[in-house]
């Protein structure tokens, strides 16, 4: 009897614990993301896309960066050289899929840049800058993003010294007026079920293993623009 009642108490506390982790799993969001709400139907028909800028050249590594578009802070760190071209052609890759708008390539905006860049003599900000860009391609809005950390892991998938390390942000601005249609941020040092159990999603969206900077970058690529709007 008193092995019955211990097994039907040990049913009891498992089909607890399942109810419990699948209600964590179903409240579990992301809290590395921070995507502005979509905007309404903007009318754009033209897109331009520019490369990735590497932060961490510009400012040094370690030290606290405001992005120079929408202000939000990012600790810059290491940044794999192949890390601009891989956001870049990434971000093409899944923006060239929409057919709500024609895209104008980053290697069609690269002359409009250089003229620009050399002929502007006032320190304007980036973001006029952009403007400027966008209005000689004739585009309706640009696309640009920064990379502030890009450090692969060290180890293998199951046993690391030091995990991956990813944040990136991406925005759209409207060349008519400079205004800012959209924003995705993405901030991520990966770390052990132990260390975040409220990351359990990711944890086992993951497969339970410790994954390469390339794989958290490309994931959370994929995972911002998701919130992307309809133009």
């Amino acid at each position: 009897m008193i092995q019955k009642i211990h097994l039907n108490n040990l049913r009891c506390l498992v089909g607890i614990g399942i109810l419990a982790l699948i209600l964590l799993l179903s409240a579990c969001k992301s809290d590395i993301i921070i995507p502005e709400t979509p905007i309404a139907k903007s009318g754009i028909k033209k897109l331009l896309i520019l490369p990735f800028k590497d932060l961490s050249i510009l400012y040094g590594k370690n030290v606290n960066v405001r992005c120079p578009l929408c202000g939000n802070v990012f600790s810059t760190g290491d940044v794999e050289t192949f890390a601009v071209d891989l956001f870049t052609d990434r971000l093409i890759a899944i923006i060239k899929n929409r057919k709500d708008f024609e895209l104008i390539l980053p290697g069609q905006s690269m002359g409009a840049m250089s003229v620009l860049l050399a002929a502007d003599k006032t320190g304007l900000s980036e973001r006029d800058i952009l403007v400027k860009i966008g209005r000689a391609l004739y585009a309706d809005a640009v696309l640009v993003g920064h990379v502030y950390q890009f450090k692969d892991r060290v180890g293998t998938r199951y046993s690391v010294d030091s995990s991956a390390s990813v944040a990136f942000d991406i925005h759209l601005i409207d060349v008519s007026n400079g205004s800012m249609l959209w924003v995705g941020h993405f901030d991520e040092t990966q770390r052990s079920l132990f260390e975040n159990f409220f990351k359990i999603g990711t944890f086992l969206r993951r497969k339970g293993s410790w994954i390469t900077a390339e794989e958290m970058a490309v994931s959370g690529l994929e995972d911002v623009l998701r919130t992307f709007p309809e133009l």
